[in-house]
């Protein structure tokens, strides 16, 4: 089985325009969450950590499989208690805390971005054991089967080909039995 390297375009600028608008509200609402102005400045931290999922989102979108949902589900509920109005210093640390988190995944999307491994499979065969793996499926599927570390194998249906993709090349030892 051999492994062909294949360059994929990144989501790196497309998520650079909603990170940086993120700053916008995030910036304002903390200044005006600092003034005392109510619900104004809450629904601008609010606004702040959503442009920032949007950007994360972005990225997801066009690279599949390499983010958790865990780590997409921060920031929706940290907007929603947020609309709450608990004290300023908690709004404060629940704002900053999610855009930090969203930076960081955004970074580590565009850092993946630029080159994948492919090799042809075999649909109704099952996938090999690895050992330290987690197995997401055990058969072919055109989504996320196999996390080795950080390294994801992904099932990819690509101009009629069927593919398994990873983030770096794996190699499968098959026993005869």
């Amino acid at each position: 089985m051999e492994w062909e390297e294949v360059s994929i375009p990144g989501p790196g600028p497309k998520m650079l325009w909603p990170m940086a608008w993120s700053i916008l509200p995030l910036v304002g609402g903390l200044l005006l969450l600092f003034q005392d102005r109510g619900l104004l400045a809450t629904v601008l931290l609010a606004l702040g950590i959503m442009l920032s999922l949007l950007a994360v989102w972005i990225g997801t979108d066009a690279m599949p499989g390499r983010i958790d949902m865990l780590t997409l589900l921060i920031s929706p509920f940290m907007a929603f208690i947020l609309l709450f109005q608990p004290p300023n210093i908690v709004q404060a640390f629940l704002a900053i805390i999610p855009w930090i988190v969203n930076y960081r995944t955004a970074a580590t999307l565009s850092a993946l971005s630029g080159t994948a491994y492919r090799c042809d499979w075999d649909p109704r065969l099952p996938l090999p054991d690895v050992d330290g793996a987690t197995y997401m499926h055990r058969r072919w599927a055109a989504r996320p089967l196999i996390r080795l570390g950080p390294n994801i194998v992904r099932g990819v249906r690509l101009d009629g080909r069927i593919m398994l993709e990873a983030d770096a090349p794996i190699t499968f030892i098959f026993s005869e039995e």
